[in-house]
């Protein structure tokens, strides 16, 4: 517990020593100072994910994946995770299962990183935010969905710019690792639109279609996903998540209120549109679809730009106000970090106790 809290203030220090990329001359001292402040950010969430053993939920289940995939076993794994490994093992002429563990780290710390450098108008408060709200400790979890998740932030920049065929390319490369990022090639271009007031209806449909066909979109669901044909605990399952809701509600309720006192602020802001478009989308599948096994998978997709969004709000504010909002996040952000550690233990998250391979606990033989 006292190493993820160190590595929220410290990250955060670090992060606040980053000037925005748009603030910033390519080429010139600032730039320079900001690949530094970015290069050690980076050893420092690389080194704790890379360096953990047995931490994390999966962590056996991904051993068992591993070997599998390099015995060419059936695996319900994507062809970009299989690939990788059975290239790493080869090369390395052994199930050295760690590494692996340590690549997928540094790509996750990487593009998350980059997206947040290169996007945020405050590094800082995206920092704080991509580890106050957990995202970088659960990618201890589920490796490749949070590699995927971290590939498609970052493509956020070209929906932005409208190029699409570099924003294709990256969310296939995320697919090879974890197929439902397949969803934003709808989904982000929908949010980019601009939304007439014939579209909010629509989305109201949308909503009501998922509360009374949920049999059917179950099907739907097992057509496009079939390794849950057989896992009847997960199809019969509700994955409503009031945490999830709330958080949503809030951001929105937050640009709301801006947008009636700092309206000029917020429309000079036009990424702060295509942001909220995402939460709302966000909050319709939470709300409405939350009969989709692991839909905050498909969600997280949309509210990940919570840590654009709310730097981008943030910026809108003045005087008083801006001082009371950045009080506001902060304490927001540190009320769900301690949430968050306070269940760190529990099965199905199990980042605690935190375990490295440079000290082996007693009945820990880790296979090099």
């Amino acid at each position: 517990m006292m190493l993820y809290t160190l590595l929220l203030s410290i990250g955060t220090v670090l992060a606040s020593r980053i000037r925005p990329a748009a603030q910033t001359v390519p080429g010139s001292f600032g730039a320079a100072r900001n690949r530094l402040f970015l290069a050690v950010l980076f050893w420092l969430l690389f080194l704790p994910s890379a360096l953990r053993l047995y931490t994390g939920n999966d962590y056996y289940t991904y051993i068992e994946h591993f070997h599998d995939v390099k015995l060419d076993h059936y695996v319900v794994t994507e062809p970009g995770f299989n690939l990788l490994v059975k290239l790493v093992y080869k090369l390395l002429g052994g199930e050295y299962f760690l590494v692996i563990f340590a690549i997928f780290a540094a790509f996750t710390v990487f593009f998350s990183l980059r997206a947040l450098y290169e996007q945020s108008a405050d590094p800082a408060v995206s920092v704080f935010l991509y580890l106050a709200f957990a995202l970088y400790f659960q990618s201890y979890n589920t490796v490749r969905y949070y590699f995927a998740l971290a590939l498609v932030l970052y493509s956020l920049r070209f929906v932005w710019e409208k190029q699409w065929e570099k924003f294709l390319l990256a969310v296939i490369c995320a697919a090879l690792f974890h197929k439902t990022a397949l969803v934003v090639l709808v989904l982000y271009p929908l949010s980019r639109l601009e939304w007439r007031k014939w579209f909010y209806p629509v989305l109201a449909a949308g909503g009501l279609s998922g509360l009374l066909f949920k049999a059917q979109y179950r099907k739907l669901l097992l057509w496009l996903y079939p390794s849950y044909v057989n896992e009847e605990e997960y199809l019969n399952g509700d994955y409503f998540s009031l945490v999830n809701i709330a958080r949503v509600l809030m951001v929105l309720l937050f640009f709301l209120y801006l947008l009636q006192f700092e309206r000029e602020e917020v429309e000079a802001r036009p990424r702060i549109k295509l942001y909220v478009h995402m939460n709302v989308l966000a909050l319709l599948l939470f709300t409405c679809f939350s009969f989709v096994p692991f839909v905050s998978r498909i969600a997280y997709y949309l509210n990940v730009s919570q840590l654009l969004l709310i730097p981008e709000l943030l910026a809108c504010c003045k005087g008083k106000r801006r001082t009371v909002f950045y009080a506001a996040v902060a304490v927001a952000g540190l009320l769900y970090f301690l949430a968050f550690l306070w269940r760190a233990d529990e099965q199905l998250v199990r980042i605690l106790p935190y375990t490295t391979w440079l000290s082996v606990p007693d009945g820990m033989n880790p296979v090099f």
